[in-house]
């Protein structure tokens, strides 16, 4: 089953910065420069952590990955916070258009 995962990396040298950064580019979603989100299932994990533990020196450079419930318990402001807004849940509300109550149509006229 498929479970939702931040990624965030703090890299020091900025070639593989550059590398780490690309490869996560296009398997997951940026939220920032350096943390990112991605559905995954298991499998698919492990080699997403395999992957990231040979673009990285492990003595130099930090990589993290949490769980995350869904997308929409996540909390964001700001120039990016629209980087993932398209994954919450739920339908959009339809639009009504407001009634007028009848006193007021008929102390003023038809309001539209």
């Amino acid at each position: 089953m498929k479970s939702w995962y931040i990624i965030a990396y703090d890299i020091r040298e900025p070639k593989r910065l550059r590398r780490l950064h690309y490869f996560l580019k296009k398997k997951s979603i940026a939220l920032q420069n350096s943390v990112f989100l991605v559905k995954a299932d298991a499998q698919y994990l492990k080699y997403l952590e395999s992957s990231l533990e040979k673009l990285i020196n492990i003595r130099d450079d930090d990589v993290r990955i949490y769980p995350v419930l869904h997308p929409d318990t996540l909390w964001a402001a700001g120039k990016q916070a629209s980087a993932f807004q398209h994954l919450y849940a739920g339908k959009k509300k339809r639009s009504r258009k407001r009634k007028t109550p009848t006193w007021v149509n008929n102390l003023f006229g038809w309001l539209s």
